[in-house]
Parts: structure tokens; C-alpha cells; sequence
């Protein structure tokens, strides 16, 4: 059985020396503790500050580099001369496509089916214009230096088709009949010699009636057909061949 000290009797010393000890130990223990969280917490802003000002001085190093570019790319930009004009505008390259109308110098020719009557045993169609007239009077008119042609008020282009329907002809998708009227831009003096010295022309011009004369303003008017190509698309690198002048498919005629 434990003996319990008799009232009024004091415990030893040494036992309250260890409480006071241990309970300063305790002390000293959380008072370093709550330093050391302190100065995590102290060293933690420090690198966050650090890194924040590091990020904030490349991104002013870069925000100068730029900047220096820009200036230099502005010196170089106003030292440039100034271009003369833009080479290739829209309204030139329209222009060139046929999609508006010009003027100027020229000639016409008008072939028309022949009023006289036939022969005996003459073929009725030795009478008619053909398509192959009206393209190859075209074809000689391009080649002495036309810059623009219709045929009855349709604008030769690159899509342009020619060809025989009956006694008609059809331009563009447009059926006209006869007298056809081949309208030029170009100088008219080569036109009218190669017209002239052309020996198809001289022979078709016995059976038909074929004029020609020159003019001090025409006026060709623009393509109005489809202008979106179906199946052709651009070459990879804009080469190949140049685009053919036109088409011609005699159909009954």
C-alpha cells in the first residue's frame, strides 16, 4: 500500500524543480517554434517578392527589346522611298480580264450570209457564215495587235466559245444570226492589212459577204458571262502554260 505524507508535511524538492524545468523547456519549445514559423513564413514572401521581381524585370527587358525593333523597323520604314504606284490594281487586272468595257481605236468587220441565190447543185450552207469564220477572224485580229474584241456585243475572253447552232451562231451562250459583227480595239492599220492579205478571208469573201473598215472610236463592252472556272484551279507555284485565247466547236455548222 502506498503511504500517503501526513497533512502539513511538504513534497520534496526535487520533484517541484522538475515541473518548473520541464514547463520552462515546454516555453522555451514553443516560443522557438512560433520564431522558426515566423521566419519560414518571412523567408516565403522574401522569394515570392524575389520571383516576382525577376519575372518583372525580364518582361521589361523584353517590353525595351521590342520597343528598340519597333523604332528601328519605323527608321527604315520612313527612309524607304515612296512606291511609285501599285503595279497590278484591281481596276487593271478587271480591265484585263475583259469585266469592263473600253474604247479607242479600231476596226469592224461584219460578215453576213450571201443574199444572192444558189446555184444549181451549190450546197445551201456555202451561203451561211460559219463559226470557223468569225474565230478565225478573230484569231487574225489578236495576232496584228488587238487588245479587245466582241462579237455582236459579246466580249471575247478566255472562256469565250464559239459555234455553229443551225444558221444561227451562239457567243458566250448568246445566239445571234447573221449579219456578225467582229468589233476591235488595236491599231488599225496592221488589222486592216492582215485582213486584207489573209487568204482564207479572200476566199470565204466569195461566198460570203465579208467588210471591214477602220474607225476612230469603238467601244467593247464588258464580259458579262460566268466568271467562277468549275473544275480549273490555280497551279501550285502560278507556273504551266498560258491559258488559251478561246474555244470553237462547230456543231451542224
Amino acid at each position: 500500500m502506498l503511504s500517503v505524507p501526513p497533512r502539513g508535511v511538504q513534497a520534496p524538492r526535487w520533484t517541484v524543480v522538475s515541473l518548473g524545468l520541464v514547463a520552462g523547456f515546454l516555453a522555451f519549445w514553443l516560443v522557438q517554434e512560433i520564431r522558426v514559423q515566423a521566419l519560414l513564413l518571412q523567408t516565403a514572401a522574401i522569394q515570392r517578392g524575389q520571383t516576382l521581381s525577376y519575372l518583372v524585370g525580364q518582361a521589361t527587358q523584353q517590353t525595351a527589346a521590342l520597343q528598340a525593333q519597333v523604332d528601328r523597323l519605323r527608321r527604315e520604314l520612313a527612309a524607304a522611298p515612296e512606291p511609285a504606284a501599285v503595279p497590278r490594281s484591281l481596276a487593271a487586272l478587271e480591265a484585263e480580264a475583259g469585266l469592263t468595257a473600253v474604247s479607242g481605236p479600231g476596226v469592224t468587220v461584219a460578215l453576213a450570209d450571201s443574199p444572192r441565190p444558189t446555184y444549181p447543185g451549190e450546197p445551201a450552207d456555202y451561203q451561211l457564215v460559219h463559226d470557223q469564220y468569225v474565230l478565225h477572224v478573230v484569231g487574225i485580229l489578236f495576232r496584228a495587235g488587238a487588245t479587245a474584241v466582241a462579237i455582236n456585243g459579246q466580249r471575247y475572253v478566255s472562256r469565250t466559245a464559239i459555234f455553229c447552232a443551225g444558221p444561227t451562231i451562239r457567243v458566250n451562250g448568246v445566239v445571234s444570226g447573221s449579219p456578225f459583227v467582229v468589233t476591235a480595239l488595236g491599231p488599225p492599220g496592221p488589222m486592216l492589212a492582215a485582213l486584207a492579205n489573209d487568204p482564207d478571208i479572200q476566199g470565204w469573201g466569195q461566198l460570203v459577204r465579208i467588210r471591214y473598215r477602220a474607225a476612230t472610236s469603238l467601244t467593247v463592252p464588258p464580259y458579262r458571262g460566268a466568271v467562277a472556272f468549275r473544275y480549273a484551279r490555280p497551279a501550285a507555284g502560278g507556273g504551266g502554260v498560258a491559258p488559251e485565247t478561246g474555244t470553237a466547236a462547230r456543231q451542224g455548222g
